[in-house]
């Protein structure tokens, strides 16, 4: 059976290479720092007035200042809404750029939204608004942030009225007694396409206020599309219809299921419905740094086995913006030790002050990766074969710009020959640029670890596969135990020395969501001396001199 088996898969490998267009030539250097970013930039105004979230509590208030936030942005960036107490790096950074950072109004008291209304009243086009009631799926918000980014008009939701007639504002279009439904959308969406710049689409709830400001100031279309079969369509019918290579902001209830849709669509996914204040940040322009980490050391010792530790979901650019917290707090640890980060390299153009931050506060242990899959969140097995030169060109751009040389792709583990063949095919597309050395595979669905730590060689660069991966089963903090950990640890453990084969090195991932920076600081401490923890870069160019350079796995 396993021959017959064999026989038709090494068939369709044959008629898979006939029919596979080649991979076409990489651009010149030239042409990657030139590519263009996702987001316009516009002239920063010389004073910025900033309102803390705590003075918008009524409900409502919160998206009413984030849409007044983007019209005025149109213009020139003039709003910043203090989110939490990461923002205030970015103030302190701000004002040292020489821009006045005003936090009271011109009586001497906290900025309010009527106070801003009042301030900026004449950004608003037409004096007008846009009156919606809430719902969960946001469907009167988002057709109101629509035509905030399409025509300037200010979405108010309905208990909130009062408000924009205090302002002195019109009412320009009213959705609050429409029904919200798939028909509601679908219509609005046909009614307006057209309008609409699609370098990027946001896909926003009720419950989230983060890159509507961006949203309304870049003219990008707003929806949110639960995963149920229908509406799939409209999603799909958006996402077509945008085009190639656009990126999607924010976020959706179930991520396999938008995910594998938005890369069947050619579209990338972009976890971001928490990033604030980008419709200033973008335009905020800061230097981006060097790494710290500087010199990719070389280790001969053939009695040790090699490990890198790689924390995920670097493609989210809210967990970078807000604070990394898992980073800063592996910086406070005692005892540093080498580990990788993900990390994604379009945060350079949302917003560049962030990456400033992060790479100036790492340290020589610190080293940084593209997350997954490179510009952003697809599966490369899935996405249409006409668009991945494309999407491989925007990510070797960013990667660039990033300071970035590896990257992290995330795909579904190969289940025979064909699977395998499609997914180097697809690797090539990564590998055909100089300045992406190599990467590392999370592979689905057993939580990464589906490749066992096997290498592959794509254009005689090494990818290599998680072999161990620090994810509980359970997916859940709290069933993160000292036990467990050990386990874990032991397996590791028993690894064997062998630098001259793949058997002696290993790749572990770690799951951000429930594996603390101190779960982590523990796992190292139970690992033997004989364990040696490295970067990826020093770890992939070991493998790229000391083994051979053909697809292996490790014996188990």
């Amino acid at each position: 059976m396993k021959s017959f088996t064999a026989f038709f898969s090494a068939i369709a490998i044959f008629f898979m290479g006939l029919f596979t267009p080649a991979v076409p030539a990489p651009k010149s250097d030239y042409e990657l720092d030139r590519l263009s970013g996702i987001c316009e930039k516009h002239e920063l105004a010389d004073e910025l007035y900033v309102i803390d979230v705590a003075q918008l509590k009524e409900d409502g208030a919160l998206h009413m200042a984030v849409a007044l936030q983007g019209i005025v942005a149109k213009e020139k960036p003039s709003i910043f809404i203090r989110n939490n107490t990461y923002c205030n790096s970015y103030l302190e950074k701000i004002a040292e750029s020489g821009i006045e950072v005003i936090f009271n109004d011109e009586n001497g008291q906290p900025w309010t939204l009527p106070a801003l209304l009042k301030k900026f009243r004449a950004s608003i086009a037409d004096s007008g608004y846009v009156l919606y009631r809430k719902s969960e799926k946001a469907e009167g918000l988002n057709a109101a942030t629509n035509l905030a980014a399409l025509y300037g008009w200010l979405p108010v939701q309905e208990n909130l009225e009062h408000l924009a007639k205090d302002a002195g504002l019109t009412l320009k279009e009213d959705y609050s007694d429409d029904n919200y439904n798939l028909i509601f959308q679908w219509k609005f969406f046909e009614e307006h396409k057209a309008e609409f710049n699609y370098s990027a689409l946001a896909s926003l709830k009720y419950e989230v206020s983060g890159i509507r400001d961006l949203a309304i100031q870049q003219g990008f279309y707003t929806f949110y599309i639960d995963d149920d079969e229908d509406t799939n369509l409209l999603r799909k019918r958006v996402m077509e219809y945008a085009g190639d290579n656009v990126p999607v902001l924010g976020w959706v209830k179930y991520e396999v299921a938008f995910v594998t849709q938005a890369s069947k669509s050619g579209n990338i996914a972009l976890p971001s419905d928490h990033c604030y204040n980008n419709s200033y940040l973008a335009s905020f322009v800061c230097e981006v740094p060097d790494q710290k980490h500087s010199v990719t050391k070389e280790y001969t010792d053939e009695t040790k086995h090699y490990c890198a530790i790689v924390f995920s979901d670097g493609d989210n650019l809210q967990w970078i913006q807000n604070g990394y917290s898992e980073f800063y707090q592996k910086l406070a640890l005692e005892k540093q030790f080498p580990i990788t980060w993900s990390f994604p390299p379009l945060l350079q153009d949302f917003s560049s002050v962030t990456v400033n931050k992060v790479y100036s506060d790492a340290t020589e242990n610190d080293y940084f990766i593209a997350g997954v899959s490179g510009a952003g969140y697809i599966h490369p097995t899935e996405y249409p074969i006409s668009a991945l030169g494309g999407f491989t060109d925007l990510t070797a751009s960013s990667m660039k710009k990033s300071n970035l040389s590896y990257v992290s792709v995330l795909d579904g583990t190969p289940e025979n020959d064909y699977d395998d063949k499609k997914l180097t095919d697809r690797l090539e597309y990564y590998a055909r640029y100089d300045n992406i050395k190599g990467g590392i595979l999370s592979l689905d669905p057993t939580r990464y670890e589906g490749g066992k730590g096997r290498v592959y060689f794509v254009n005689d660069k090494p990818f290599a596969t998680y072999r161990l991966s620090l994810w509980h089963p359970d997916g859940e903090s709290a069933t993160v135990t000292e036990e467990w950990l050990d386990e874990q640890a032991e397996k590791v453990n028993a690894y064997p020395a062998d630098i001259k084969t793949v058997n002696g090195y290993s790749v572990i991932n770690v799951h951000p969501w429930s594996v603390s920076v101190d779960n982590l600081a523990y796992f190292v401490s139970r690992l033997d001396d004989d364990v040696v923890l490295v970067t990826l870069d020093e770890l992939l160019t070991m493998m790229d001199k000391n083994i051979p350079h053909q697809n292996a796995a490790p014996i188990s």
